[in-house]
């Protein structure tokens, strides 16, 4: 946890600092995040719906169990952190919203319990 700070990268990203639009997370709705496999060169793309707590993902290479595994170990560390960073920057005070409107999503999950992931079909 000492590494989960508001002053981080990460941390500073999700307030809207170190981005090239500057907008801080809690006044969007959705976060689009890419990611690349460097050893096959291959970019897949992750969608985060804020007040779904999950993330979207969209691979054109879905299959081959070493990619899939990759793939997963990459959104799962993801799932987890942003929670964490989440809870460290103060972005469940600021997004109000998620939790007045009573989201299902929300209403009986810890505020650092990883995000959902779903895998998304005929990805492009």
């Amino acid at each position: 946890m000492r590494s989960i700070s508001p002053d981080h990268d990460v941390g500073q990203c999700i307030r809207g600092f170190k981005l090239l639009a500057n907008i801080p997370w809690d006044s969007v709705d959705d976060v689009i995040i890419p990611f690349i496999i460097s050893e096959k060169f291959h970019w897949f793309l992750v969608v985060f719906r804020i007040k779904l707590r999950c993330l979207h993902v969209y691979d054109s290479m879905k299959g081959g169990s070493v990619h899939t595994k990759k793939v997963n170990e990459v959104v799962g560390k993801l799932a987890t952190m942003i929670p964490l960073f989440f809870t460290s920057t103060g972005f469940y005070g600021k997004k109000l919203d998620l939790f007045a409107n009573k989201l299902p999503k929300y209403v009986h999950k810890s505020q650092s319990d990883p995000l959902d992931i779903k895998h998304m079909m005929n990805a492009p």
